[in-house]
């Protein structure tokens, strides 16, 4: 797997850190996640046009991630939404008391995707256990819904962010975006070839929707831009799994 650069990897560190941190002002937080992802995004943009260029090496390889308790599905979730929002596929299975979950992808790719859920876990983590269910409401159902308006949102983010990263891209020959269409195209088929059999996983189902507003509210928060969008909420049921998972 391709590694980020140590200068910037030290910067994109630092700039977490202080957005990870209890005692940061969610305001700031933001601006700090802001700068880091900027500084994530340009990194991916820039790779895959150096390798398309021939200028670089970067091959699709794979990432392997184990999943535990507590909140697992939510985990998982995270995972899987951002592998996707940077051109990634997941799939898990069980493990005993644990899911694996592998990462197929650039390796450029795939190294800001370990980055990137290692800090959005730690912040979904440490939110969700701030946070109060109303009252008389039942306090495991209420963090579940809110840990899904905090994926739905961070990973519909993700996803813009990506897009005007490439749209800013300059190019010389061909756009950002076709490169990165056919590179997730290549990922898809090297997937299908790994995993040739396997199913959907199931969408999991929200009998407490009270604490997905404020979920979302921390994702917005926990991403990168200014700019607000109004919310949305699925209705019935959200993807809260990796899109596969080979059956057992």
């Amino acid at each position: 797997m391709a590694e980020i650069p140590e200068r910037k990897l030290e910067l994109v560190r630092k700039l977490l850190a202080v957005a990870e941190h209890p005692g940061t002002d969610p305001t700031e937080a933001a601006v700090y996640l802001e700068k880091a992802y900027a500084v994530m995004a340009a990194y991916g943009i820039e790779q895959a046009m150096l390798a398309n260029a021939g200028l670089v090496a970067d091959e699709v390889s794979d990432l392997t991630v184990t999943v535990g308790n507590p909140y697992q599905a939510d985990r998982r979730a995270l995972l899987a939404g951002v592998a996707s929002a940077l051109r990634c596929r997941a799939i898990y299975w069980r493990s005993g008391r644990e899911s694996v979950v592998r990462v197929v992808g650039f390796g450029s790719d795939l190294a800001v995707v370990e980055l990137l859920f290692t800090s959005l876990c730690l912040q979904m983590g440490s939110g969700v256990l701030r946070v109060r269910a109303p009252e008389g409401g039942a306090t495991v159902s209420f963090r579940k819904s809110w840990m899904a308006g905090f994926v739905h949102r961070v990973c519909e983010r993700l996803g813009e962010a990506e897009r005007r990263a490439a749209a800013d891209s300059p190019s010389g020959g061909r756009s950002a975006e076709l490169v990165l269409v056919d590179r997730r195209a290549e990922v898809s088929r090297v997937y299908e070839e790994l995993f040739p059999r396997v199913r959907r996983a199931g969408r999991r189902r929200l009998r407490d929707w009270s604490g997905w507003e404020d979920g979302r509210a921390a994702g917005d928060r926990a991403d990168l831009e200014d700019a607000r969008v109004g919310s949305r909420k699925p209705s019935g049921s959200i993807e809260g799994e990796p899109g596969d998972r080979i059956p057992r």
